[in-house]
C-alpha cells in the first residue's frame, strides 16, 4: 500500500513537472522582456504606464545575456529532475541537488527583475508600488476593482412557479 501511494505520489509529481517543462520550453522564448517580469512582479502589466514599460524592456534587453543561461539552466535542472522521477531510480541526494541549482537560477532571475523595476524611468509612484502591494490574482480583478462597488442584479419578476408532480415535472391540467 506504500508502494502504491509512492508511485502515485511521483507519477503525479512527474506529469505536473513535465508540463511545467513543456510550457516553460515553448515560452521561453516569449517571455523573454517584458512578460518574463510578469513571471515576478504580477501586478506589472497592470500598473507600469507605457513610458515605464518601454524603460523596463530597455533595461531587461540590456540583461538578456544573463537571463537567457539562467533559464536554460531552470529548464535543464528541471528535466533533470523530471527524469530522476520517472526512471525509477530516485535519489534524494541528487533530486534535491537539482532544486536546488533550479532555485538558485530562480533567485538570480528574480534579482534581474527587481533591479530592472528599481531603474525605471520614470520612477514607480507611491499609488503603484501600493497596487503591486495589494495585487491580487483574481479570475475577475481588474485594475479598478477596488474603487468600483459591483451593482447586484435588477429584480425579475417571474410568474409564480408552475404546481410540480413526484418526478419534479409540471402538471398539466386538462382544460375543458
Amino acid at each position: 500500500m506504500k508502494a502504491l501511494k509512492s508511485i502515485l505520489y511521483f507519477a503525479t509529481m512527474a506529469i505536473g513537472l513535465a508540463n511545467f517543462t513543456a510550457q516553460a520550453q515553448s515560452t521561453g522564448q516569449r517571455q523573454q522582456g517584458f512578460l518574463a517580469g510578469e513571471r515576478y512582479f504580477p501586478a506589472l502589466s497592470r500598473v507600469l504606464t507605457d513610458d515605464q514599460r518601454q524603460s523596463f524592456r530597455a533595461i531587461v534587453e540590456a540583461q538578456s545575456s544573463a537571463i537567457r543561461p539562467l533559464e536554460e539552466k531552470m529548464r535543464a535542472t528541471r528535466k533533470v529532475l523530471l527524469e530522476e522521477i520517472a526512471g525509477g531510480k530516485f535519489d534524494e541526494t541528487s533530486a534535491r541537488q537539482s532544486a536546488e541549482e533550479s532555485a538558485k537560477a530562480e533567485a538570480d532571475l528574480t534579482v534581474i527583475f527587481a533591479k530592472a523595476l528599481s531603474q525605471l524611468q520614470p520612477p514607480l509612484s507611491a499609488q503603484q508600488i501600493a497596487q503591486m502591494k495589494n495585487f491580487q490574482r483574481g479570475q475577475y480583478q481588474s485594475q479598478f476593482a477596488a474603487q468600483t462597488e459591483v451593482e447586484p442584479p435588477p429584480k425579475m419578476d417571474l410568474p409564480p412557479a408552475l404546481p410540480r408532480d413526484s418526478n419534479d415535472l409540471p402538471v398539466i391540467t386538462p382544460q375543458n
